[in-house]
């Protein structure tokens, strides 16, 4: 039967009708496309048997979002006999279809009638949502006279959202469940806690909010800029949190959502807020403030030898599991650097009298202690993959972030797995150019690699597969205030995971989303979602060419059929700028500025892109030192005209891990120039840094160089940020061959968190003029 369902919508997809008129994003299981439609008017009934109070509730929302759709107060009537005709019948399937399982429907809408049956009121929550979405489409209150199977393929869909980081108020928590919903996910991962600030109250320990909540404002300052010594004349918090009224009222609006909200309560580390409010249960018993910004490493952790933590923490627990109905609570688990575990007696003692090996073994006993006592209470444990670390108990699910490989492994030792890669699901990296983009944490994730992304890994049987449940998407708001700006990073990406999530593996197809999210870009506008426009941005590949010394460039977007339009003379495009068709060659020194225009309008500011056809294009160049293979560039990445990004996975960066850079370049005859320079990228955070500084040196025959100057970095290893700089050597000269030596930093400086071990540099360009 899936088998036949699949070839049917592939047919339909070619033939182009569901792409025409079934915009529904994710795509269903099976869609038969029939003539005519069914109007919705004033008249029209929405027919349900409400039997119970989870049917009433299901009949209240239905009638909810039918009339957001359509602008008609539609009446909710009970089913009779013969009363169908012009009317939306609405039923729980008896007997049960075992096909559809609890969050499938079928939908059938006639010319005169529609049906959409469920085995379960989550079942038809969906169906409803696929009516909305037909409603929304069509902007005239009809329907596609549509036959409709659909179940998905994933249990697990799910979305997180940090607000320790960042406090978002409940008035934006309900909206987020509302984006989650329509897309047909159906877990809330609620970031509760971290070491920047305690979110929720809990009755037992008031401190956690007194205290815990809040932090010394330094909104002002980069994330990463916010490690300075708390000073007395900084009175300004910053801060918030939820009260269990609260909480309870969001936790009973998603489950009439079909949401399922997941509370993570970290530990043992990303604690401090915690700490901030009762010390006495580090392994310090330091009072340290909760911290404004970025901490790294993060050693100020539970004290794992001290009883009277535990203690504190299963009151903890027992106060959330009161408040969240979830089958799973969420641990953390992750990054906990053991320094203070190392010299805390209690610590030691602890591990000798458990008969602990190492530190490892003691975070292992720690989250088997919390799992015991959560199991008891009849919930199950799930963490971020670190939690296998030393062992873990069966019962226990991962979250893999580390890649897929800890889902593999944790998959293949039997324990279920929710893949979160930080590769394709970490919403809080840029997704288009960061020239054009708000400051995001780092990385590219564009639409377009989420929609490819898929869970199950090639290497797990057909058994061990089956302990992926699904995936979700994580928002870190280091860089994200606001709710606002979590909308941008989510809105459209999250149309795409929830695709990858629901709809069939085999039916997965890139033009047709692409084609569908055009509607699905119209429903964000009316709703006033602010939703990335990032897929419009215009990009542009070069192909060198390295007998002419020439470039082809193509432009590109991610939007469906795009009109581009772009200039090459540093002026700004527009709706009369010239129109790309096909790829074009330059031999010189330009900027192109290209953009998407839609009715005459731009999609998106446009995106410029320098060419840099300079003596040393397509040159040949020798390496002493081999570049990292983790980081693959093109044959002539160092002298191909093209500068890298801040993003330095893209393919324009040479990454040298603590080496130096030694590259020689060979023009081939004897050339005179005047000035070279190298490009440089330093992320702190990701352990990459600037050189040193550069040594230019020169030659007529390849054996004997001769120095022609030098350049040294000014720039602190430790400063914050993105950065970009160019060292350069002036001075006219003569030669055949230029060698450039870019001295590495050798290892991370003092203070840093990889401290002593290999220093990152990356190079982009060497450029002659």
């Amino acid at each position: 039967m899936i088998k036949k369902n699949l070839i049917a919508i592939l047919v339909l997809f070619s033939t182009g009708i569901f792409a025409q008129e079934i915009n529904v994003i994710p795509k269903p299981l099976e869609v038969i496309t029939n003539e005519g439609e069914f109007k919705i008017t004033d008249n029209t009934k929405l027919l349900i048997n409400i039997t119970n109070k989870e049917e009433k509730e299901f009949a209240e929302m239905a009638h909810e979002i039918l009339k957001n759709a359509t602008g008609i107060d539609t009446e909710v009537a009970s089913p009779e006999l013969n009363n169908f005709k012009d009317n939306i019948l609405v039923q729980i399937n008896n007997p049960k279809s075992s096909e559809l399982g609890n969050e499938g429907y079928t939908l059938n809408i006639k010319n005169d009638r529609v049906f959409l049956n469920a085995n379960t009121t989550a079942g038809l929550f969906y169906g409803v949502q696929t009516l909305w979405q037909l409603l929304t489409g069509s902007g005239n209150n009809t329907l596609p006279c549509t036959e409709i199977t659909d179940y998905p393929r994933f249990a697990w869909r799910g979305l997180h959202l940090d607000v320790s980081r960042h406090f978002m108020p409940a008035e934006f928590i309900y909206k987020y469940i509302d984006y989650i919903a329509m897309h047909k996910m159906n877990v809330f991962h609620w970031h509760l806690v971290d070491d920047q600030g305690w979110r929720i109250e809990i009755k037992k320990y008031p401190k956690l909010t007194e205290v815990g909540a809040l932090r010394t404002d330094r909104e002002h300052l980069d994330w990463q800029s916010r490690k300075e010594t708390i000073k007395e004349s900084e009175t300004k918090k910053y801060g918030g949190f939820y009260t269990q009224e609260e909480i309870k009222s969001i936790v009973e609006y998603a489950h009439k959502k079909h949401v399922t909200i997941l509370p993570e309560i970290e530990m043992p580390a990303h604690v401090m807020s915690a700490l901030a409010a009762y010390p006495e249960y580090s392994c310090t018993g330091e009072f340290q403030p909760v911290p404004p910004g970025g901490v790294w490493p993060i050693t100020h952790i539970f004290c794992a030898g001290n009883e009277a933590t535990f203690e504190f923490l299963e009151n903890i627990l027992t106060e959330v599991m009161e408040l969240f109905p979830s089958t799973y609570i969420h641990i953390g688990g992750d990054e906990a650097t053991k320094t203070e575990w190392k010299k805390c007696e209690k610590c030691q003692k602890r591990m000798k009298d458990e008969g602990l090996e190492d530190e490892h073994k003691l975070q292992a006993w720690f989250i088997k202690r919390i799992e015991k006592f959560l199991n008891n209470n009849g919930r199950q444990l799930i963490g971020w993959d670190e939690i296998l670390e030393g062992g873990l108990n069966p019962s226990a699910t991962i979250m893999s972030w580390r890649g897929s490989k800890p889902g593999v492994e944790a998959a293949q030792q039997g324990h279920d797995v929710v893949m979160s890669p930080v590769s394709h699901c970490y919403f809080d990296y840029y997704q288009g150019n960061p020239s054009l983009e708000p400051k995001a944490f780092g990385g590219s994730i564009t639409l377009k690699k989420v929609y490819h992304y898929e869970p199950v890994p090639e290497v797990l049987t057909e058994s061990e597969a089956k302990h992926i449940l699904g995936a979700q998407a994580n928002i870190w708001t280091e860089y994200i205030p606001n709710g606002e700006h979590v909308e941008y990073m989510i809105m459209p990406r999250m149309s795409a995971l929830s695709e990858v999530l629901w709809s069939p593996k085999e039916s997965k197809d890139w033009g047709g989303f692409s084609q569908r999210m055009d509607a699905q870009y119209r429903r964000f506008e009316k709703m006033g979602v602010n939703y990335a426009k990032s897929a419009f941005q215009v990009s542009a590949q070069p192909e060198l060419d390295p007998e002419t010394k020439t470039v082809k460039v193509s432009l590109s977007t991610e939007a469906w059929k795009p009109e581009i339009r772009y200039t090459t003379d540093s002026s700004t495009p527009g709706a009369n700028s010239t129109k790309y068709v096909s790829p074009f060659t330059i031999d010189k020194t330009i900027t192109v500025k290209a953009l998407v225009v839609k009715e005459g309008e731009a999609m998106s500011k446009p995106l410029a892109t320098d060419f840099l056809i300079h003596k040393a294009i397509a040159c040949s160049v020798s390496q002493k030192n081999e570049s990292s293979k983790y980081y693959p560039t093109p044959e002539y990445a160092l002298v191909d005209g093209i500068r890298g990004l801040v993003n330095h996975g893209d393919g324009n960066w040479k990454a040298f891990n603590g080496n130096d850079m030694v590259a020689t370049i060979d023009f081939g005859e004897v050339k005179s120039f005047s000035n070279v320079k190298v490009g440089f990228l330093q992320k702190a955070g990701a352990w990459i840094f600037y050189p040193t500084g550069i040594t230019v040196e020169v030659s007529t025959d390849g054996n004997k160089f001769k120095t022609l100057g030098k350049a040294k970095n000014k720039v602190n290893a430790m400063e914050p940020g993105n950065l970009l700089q160019d060292l350069k050597v002036k001075k006219k000269s003569k030669a055949r061959y230029i060698r450039v030596t870019a001295t590495n930093l050798g290892t991370c400086p003092k203070g840093h968190a990889g401290e002593g071990k290999p220093a990152w540099m990356f190079v982009d360009e060497i450029i002659v003029e």
